[in-house]
């Protein structure tokens, strides 16, 4: 189950990032307010938590879930990072 583990982890950084004081201006003409930020960071981590249980569901061994789940998620925030990148860029240029 890597792949939907993978894709739930790239949403739940995706809302992570559209939670944070820097990245919702990147996924938002305007900030939000503070209760909506928060939402969408516990909605990020609930994504998180559902993406290691589909980890560790599918495998026998959990110490190779998580190790491998961590892989994932350094990838997830790479990812993340480059498309935030991509969106600012945009934005800036269409200015």
């Amino acid at each position: 189950m890597t792949g939907p583990s993978f894709l739930c982890g790239q949403f739940a950084m995706l809302l992570l990032a559209a939670g944070s004081a820097r990245g919702s201006g990147v996924f938002f003409r305007k900030s939000p307010p503070g209760s909506y930020r928060l939402g969408l960071q516990i909605s990020g981590f609930a994504l998180l938590m559902l993406s290691l249980l589909l980890e560790l569901y599918d495998s026998g061994f959990p110490i190779v879930a998580t190790t491998t789940w961590i892989g994932l998620l350094s990838l997830e925030v790479l990812l993340a990072a480059l498309i935030c990148t991509a969106l600012n860029a945009h934005k800036r240029s269409s200015r």
